[in-house]
């Protein structure tokens, strides 16, 4: 489908990969991985002719149709149209097309009936069938809802959303335009474990390839089937193991292949270090010189290895906070609203000293007003919030910005809080976060939102909080990151009550999971695998679309007049060259009769393959969509049966036209 050959891309001084080689078929599923900045976001752009490569080039299939999900979008040009529409009208090209007919459609009922117009309308009509756009509404709205937004969302302005809805919205237009290949830079950033399962299980049967760059690890287990490293040296391929979970084979089959590197590295300088020090001993030697001038011309032909890139390995003394009592913090009956909507009322928490509490709920729960309870930041509408005395509650969440001051500079900010304990500290941690030397300098207000949220996390590090509350404190960060933070919160001998989609990230912190469902919250020890093996798997996508109807109109009545004209006049030309066409003719009809039934079949696989609760069940997924592709391919060969048979027809129908009658 595309290929990318021996590519290399530089900017200024600074190389960024090189001999880049990375083939993706039709349907493979690829996971590309590495630090951020080395280069991954500079491939998509390159495959999608957005930028040209230094050397080497890319082939791609002839009229390959590719969809691209970037970090950030900006859907500026249609941010007063609702979020349903505005799915609907950028897939496939269908928002002219609904445009023109909605013209098309008033000019008729105001009784402009020229043929032209009816004839452009019939034309747009079958468009827009073939682009199946009468049912994209519903498959829109499935979609949507897969993905964690809510009802009440789906007609909203897009201008009236947060950055995170945008991106889902974004997603869901992808989904719906099915290109022949997906890049998806970070999909799960601004997805639930709702929607995070719902979205894993689409990817299984999308009929395209998928090429994606995640730091979630166990997202890249259960969607792609290569992982792909992409670094300075270039893509290292560590294909699958279906032995294996495909991440958890890259990270060993890596570890193997740096030692392996070292190894060589280390041979290859102690020959080195004989060969020199040989020449230097036998130089002057006029009985050994030619002996060392054969081991000079060894050396200068030697291919020297480099030294295998280190593994960011991060480690600092955590500031703990000093002991408090058992309780740390505990809500007593306590209750939110929103306006006429009550979240939850009368529900009580206890968090104990050196407890880490996984918070899990469906979307719409009230986990996030529920952290912001637990730390102070919003108050209970009934009921009471205890926390233990000298306990310092430290919050985070993606949006809590006003604590960072907007003139001073990244490096001011974290030297705020440190210590003379922490203040060595400070550059390996911003480091682990994804800064550069080069980022100390910068003032907050020209970070983007994702720098500010790495920025509050590496502060909260620096200081001895005794309760941690972190809402999604994974996003943004590269997987080395990631680790650095779970081997730190680990170490942490306070108190840490937190919410992510992360699932390895749950595993590896949470001592308990607490789940919170209608209203109630249940305490289950252990971590997230345990949590998900007493309960089942409460994320699983369930199906939520309402049907529409189609209201019609004069214009409706005048295509339908069009279409029986047609066919009658179809019919009487069938009737005078009945007897010279009929072989032709049956031909033609068996090719229609074929494609009216894969088309029907087609679209009800296509229209099971987008309910969310079919991927309850994996093996029936896989199954549909196998189906569906080789509908697909039939469909193929009888459009080109069909096309063959139709030329034919019209070469005779020319020739009867044009010889002379009885």
């Amino acid at each position: 489908m595309i290929e990318l050959i021996d590519i290399a891309k530089s900017f200024g001084a600074r190389r960024l990969f090189a001999g880049v080689n990375l083939r993706v078929g039709d349907r493979d599923r690829v996971g590309l991985v590495g630090p951020n900045g080395t280069g991954k976001t500079t491939l998509f752009r390159i495959m999608l002719g957005e930028m040209s490569p230094d050397d080497g080039r890319v082939e791609a299939k002839r009229g390959i149709r590719m969809g691209h999900l970037a970090q950030e979008v900006h859907p500026s040009r249609a941010m007063d149209l609702p979020l349903r529409e505005y799915c609907v009208r950028e897939v496939r090209g269908v928002g002219p097309l609904l445009d023109e007919r909605a013209a098309l459609v008033a000019a008729i009922d105001a009784g402009t009936h020229d043929n032209a117009r009816i004839h452009r309308l019939a034309e747009v009509e079958e468009l827009l069938r073939h682009r199946d756009a009468d049912a994209l509404p519903k498959k829109a709205e499935s979609v949507l809802i897969g993905l964690g937004i809510e009802h009440r969302d789906l007609d909203r302005p897009l201008r009236t959303m947060s950055g995170g809805l945008l991106m889902r919205a974004e997603l869901a237009r992808l989904l719906l335009d099915e290109p022949d290949l997906l890049l998806l830079d970070e999909p799960t950033n601004h997805l639930d474990l709702e929607g995070l399962r719902w979205f894993e299980e689409y990817l299984k049967s999308f009929p395209g390839a998928v090429v994606l760059v995640a730091h979630d690890r166990e997202f890249l287990n259960r969607t792609v089937d290569r992982v792909v490293e992409v670094s300075v040296r270039g893509a290292t391929d560590f294909g699958g193991d279906p032995r294996m979970p495909v991440y958890d084979r890259y990270v060993a089959e890596r570890a193997k292949a740096i030692e392996l590197a070292w190894k060589k590295y280390d041979e290859q300088q102690a020959l080195i270090k004989d060969l020199e020090e040989f020449i230097a001993k036998n130089r002057a030697n006029a009985s050994r010189a030619a002996g060392a001038q054969s081991r000079v011309k060894v050396l200068e032909r030697l291919e020297r290895l480099a030294p295998p890139e280190a593994v960011r390995k991060v480690r600092f003394a955590f500031p703990q906070p000093p002991r408090s009592a058992d309780l740390v913090c505990s809500l007593e009956h306590v209750t939110r609203r929103y306006g006429t909507r009550t979240v939850f009322a009368g529900l009580d928490f206890r968090a104990h000293r050196g407890e880490r509490l996984a918070l899990v709920g469906v979307n719409g729960a009230g986990k996030s007003s529920l952290l912001r309870m637990i730390a102070g930041v919003a108050a209970p509408d009934e009921g009471t919030r205890l926390v233990a005395d000298g306990v310092r509650v430290g919050y985070f969440a993606q949006d809590q910005f006003e604590v960072l001051q907007p003139e001073r500079t990244l490096h001011q900010q974290m030297l705020d809080v440190a210590d003379t304990k922490t203040t060595p500290a400070v550059r390996p941690i911003l480091g682990a976060f994804l800064f550069g030397e080069d980022d100390l300098d910068k003032k907050v207000v020209t970070l983007s939102g994702g720098e500010k949220a790495r920025l509050l996390l590496a502060r909260m590090l620096l200081q001895p909080f005794g309760l941690l509350v972190m809402d999604e404190p994974t996003n943004h960060l590269d997987i080395a990151s990631r680790e650095v933070l779970e081997t730190a919160l680990r170490e942490h001998q306070g108190t840490i009550v937190f919410t992510s989609h992360d699932r390895r990230f749950m595993d590896t912190l949470a001592t308990s999971v607490v789940e919170l469902r209608d209203g109630q919250l249940t305490r289950y020890p252990g971590n997230y695998t345990y949590y998900i093996s007493k309960v089942g798997d409460p994320f699983a996508p369930a199906a939520r679309a309402p049907t529409e109807g189609r209201v019609e109109t004069r214009a409706g009545a005048a295509l339908r007049e069009l279409e029986r004209d047609r066919k009658r006049d179809e019919a009487e030309r069938r009737n005078r060259m009945y007897r010279i066409l009929r072989p032709l003719r049956d031909r033609v009809a068996a090719s229609e009769a074929s494609i009216a039934a894969l088309e029907t079949r087609l679209k009800e696989l296509d229209d099971a393959l987008v309910q969310p609760d079919l991927y309850q069940d994996p093996v029936r997924a896989r199954d549909l969509g196998q189906q569906a592709r080789e509908v697909r391919a039939q469909l193929e060969a009888v459009y080109e049966e069909w096309s063959l048979a139709a030329e034919e027809l019209e070469r005779v129908e020319q020739e009867q036209a044009e010889a002379p009658r009885d």
